[in-house]
């Protein structure tokens, strides 16, 4: 068989999701019933690839694998980002397996398809792409992958200008047949300069990819055995959200394929890299303008190629052309603005582009940037405010904007809101920015679906609303101070509260206030200052206004405000006060920041919960022993009875749950248990999902603290937790308890308790 070589490639990605103005993912309703498609992606693939279980035929786990320790993979810079931040045990795992054999490659930054782009976009890409890897993976990146493989002779040559060694393409990119290889593809002008192609099999890694169930591990590691040729390897590509988003499970394949079927079969499983390094390229080759997943070269990201994914039968994708004529006609003329201004306030404004990515990672400070990069006519804000635009120009052509099926898409949208964001910055420096022409030629794209209309209504109906200034913050604000009675945490949205100064007046249901506040831009510093005046009338009807000071009239008009509230005036009167002395920018409820206003609502929703529960329970307690009474009579109570005494007992589980995450004793759940009989004896259920949450923070928990010191009492308390969810058929998240006990026990722990634990979670005890 010879010595035969595995490469699995993982191209790890999930498009920019932030909204542009406060750098936070909104709810993604169709993520349900996760917030956003980023967190659901990670609990379904990016986590489980880290902590891969192989599983007994008892449904056991005998080995927890990290995948990502054995894969090729990029993981785009967007995403990591986001990892860093939300899900760190994931994003220091895939860290970790880097570290340990290099399996990592950079990518291009924002997943822009680079045939696509001008010289200097490009240019950018790669060297954002370049910069983000170094800084988290700590090594200069040997190999970039690019978004959707999209490639020209223009794209490889900047590549190697910039020294990147290697990439994968697939087959079908080759002018003329080709193997896994690798080749070389020859610079142009300078023959002594190349880039390494790595060509993945094409039929394996359709079959993984988009098989209705993927590809088991033991028909992955005879695949690729039968496709083996003499010194080199077998190269397997798709998107990594195949294992275990795409296919459920599939990371189990996997996992199982690296640790047991690759070895066994004498199959050596490394990065491409590594193969690279194994294997100089002797051959030349050919590119063809292409990608991987468009048949027509590049043609799915700016026209009607036929290429696309889901929707209607006789939907069409003619809307591409425009939306890409609409942004490149903004790009333009940004770009004659950054070289016309940039050129005075930035020394050399394209080089302070690509060194601005220092400043996004945070590798740098904003006063070492513009000490480096500040030009003649020192103006820091009109500085990078340009930068900034330029960065939103840049994300605004991510390639999923055009991948799917249509114009009112989310990923579509999204580009449309960085649009929106490039436009708001250069008008707040003073440009007049071509949005008339924008939305005209925005207007030529039209949705397949006739309630969303054409470009410019998607862009009032999905993009304008998003947009978060100054003044909408100042409301965001207001609303906090009058229905929550708090600020909230700092910053607000983009900015920094630099000063708040304002007071509440109540009287009966109403409440009023007033404040001034100064505000600044993180990344832009620009400074402003407002005042604002709010009434709160009950329930969540709010009006409020802001402007700039006046401090000839602001003393005057908070005290005839808090005047009219405590006097009890009629509610015109206190609304035509606020409206002719704080308006013209009026705000409400829509004005709180993305999410914010569903959580003013559920945080109302929630304060009537607690006092519908609070009376459930006086009920409850008041009517127990007839409840009990008409129990043991078989009387079955009906719904009126039940859901009342289901809720009130619930809570009272609950809250004994919630005690147990902090009592290291056995006793813990004993409270609990009695709740759980007591509820039983009635015929009630208590298997709630607050109840499953709950639960499962309290058994990891009690696993931790077991862990820390294996006494006899702390392992019963964490083994009486695991019987109670039996006892309540109650489906909790145990994943992190046993990796904890795994990890234990691998490591070469003996103790008796900790063995007790690993078989309680389904471990199958390693000897």
């Amino acid at each position: 068989m010879g010595d035969v070589r595995l490469v699995v490639h993982g191209h790890f990605y999930q498009p920019p999701r932030e909204n542009p103005w406060t750098e936070e993912i909104a709810t993604e309703p169709s993520a349900a019933p996760y917030h956003d498609w980023n967190e659901r992606i990670t609990a379904e693939c990016y986590r489980p690839n880290g902590w891969a279980r192989v599983i007994d035929e008892r449904g056991r786990v005998t080995d927890i694998v990290d995948n990502y320790a054995h894969l090729s993979f990029n993981v785009g810079p967007t995403l990591l980002s986001w990892l860093e931040t939300h899900a760190p045990d994931v994003y220091a795992r895939i860290l970790e397996a880097d570290r340990e054999g290099h399996g990592g490659v950079a990518q291009a930054y924002n997943h822009m398809i680079l045939p696509l782009a001008n010289e200097r976009d490009v240019r950018t890409q790669v060297r954002w792409g370049l910069a983000d890897f170094e800084h988290r993976f700590g090594r200069r990146a040997a190999g970039m992958w690019l978004p959707e493989t999209a490639v020209n002779d223009a794209v490889l040559r900047i590549l190697v200008d910039e020294g990147v060694r290697f990439t994968i393409l697939a087959p079908s990119q080759a002018d003329g047949p080709v193997t896994t290889g690798p080749y070389r593809w020859v610079h142009p002008e300078d023959h002594d300069r190349s880039i390494a192609i790595v060509f993945y099999d094409g039929p394996i890694s359709h079959d993984l990819a988009f098989g209705l169930t993927g590809l088991s591990s033991q028909e992955l590691v005879q695949r690729v055995i039968d496709a083996a040729a003499d010194d080199s390897a077998v190269v397997v590509a798709t998107d990594g959200e195949t294992f275990g988003h795409h296919h459920t499970f599939a990371e189990r394949a996997l996992s199982y394929a690296f640790a047991h079927e690759a070895p066994a079969a004498g199959v050596r499983v490394m990065s491409a890299s590594a193969f690279v390094e194994e294997c100089a390229p002797i051959d030349d080759v050919v590119i063809r303008e292409s990608s991987w997943s468009c048949v027509h070269g590049v043609g799915r990201w700016h026209e009607d190629c036929g290429c696309s994914t889901g929707g209607q039968p006789d939907w069409n994708q003619a809307w591409r052309a425009p939306l890409r004529r609409a942004l490149d006609h903004l790009r333009d003329f940004a770009v004659g603005v950054f070289e016309e201004r940039g050129g005075r306030v930035l020394r050399d404004p394209w080089m302070a582009r690509d060194a601005y990515i220092d400043v996004v990672l945070g590798r740098q400070t904003i006063d070492d940037f513009l000490a480096a990069h500040a030009g003649s006519e020192r103006d820091d804000v009109v500085a990078l405010s340009l930068l900034e635009a330029q960065r939103h120009a840049l994300l605004m052509y991510t390639s999923c904007g055009w991948f799917f099926n249509d114009l009112a898409g989310i990923e579509t949208v999204q580009v449309l809101r960085y649009a929106a964001r490039c436009i708001d910055l250069l008008e707040e420096i003073g440009e007049s920015p071509p949005v008339d022409e924008f939305l005209e030629i925005l207007a030529q794209a039209v949705s397949n679906d006739p309630r969303e209309g054409s470009g410019r209504d998607i862009w009032d109906r999905h993009v304008v609303p998003t947009r978060v200034d100054a003044e909408r913050v100042v409301g965001h604000l207001a609303l906090m101070r009058v229905l929550e009675r708090k600020e909230p945490a700092a910053p607000v949205g983009p900015f920094d509260v630099l000063s708040h100064e304002g007071s509440l007046v109540e009287r009966g249901p109403i409440v009023g206030g007033g404040g001034r506040v100064t505000l600044q831009h993180r990344r832009t510093r620009r400074r402003t200052e407002h005042v604002y005046a709010v009434v709160h009338l009950g329930g969540l009807e709010v009006f409020g206004a802001t402007r700039a000071p006046d401090p000839g009239r602001d003393d005057a008009l908070f005290d005839k405000v808090a005047e009219a509230v405590e006097s009890g005036a009629s509610v015109p009167t206190v609304l035509r006060l606020l409206a002719e002395g704080v308006g013209p920018r009026e705000f409400g409820l829509e004005s709180a920041l993305p999410d914010a206003a569903e959580e003013l609502v559920a945080s109302a929703a929630r304060q009537l919960s607690e006092r519908f529960g609070a009376t459930y329970e006086h009920l409850y307690a008041d009517h127990r022993s007839r409840l009990s009474a008409l129990a043991r009579a078989g009387y079955p109570l009906p719904p009126e009875l039940r859901t009342p005494a289901e809720l009130a007992l619930a809570r009272r589980f609950e809250t004994e749950i919630a005690r147990a995450v902090d009592d290291a004793g056995a006793g813990s759940f004993h409270a609990a248990r009695d709740v759980v009989r007591e509820a039983r004896q009635l015929g009630l259920q208590l298997a709630t999902p607050e109840a499953a949450q709950l639960m499962s923070r309290t058994v990891r928990a009690a696993v931790e603290r077991a862990l820390e010191g294996a006494s006899d009492d702390r392992v019963n308390a964490a083994l009486g937790l695991l019987r109670l969810t039996q006892e309540l058929d109650l489906a909790i998240d145990v994943e992190r308890a046993q990796e904890l006990v795994f990890a234990a026990l691998t490591s070469g722990r003996e103790d008796d308790g900790i063995r007790r634990l690993g078989d309680a979670l389904g471990i199958a005890i390693p000897q």
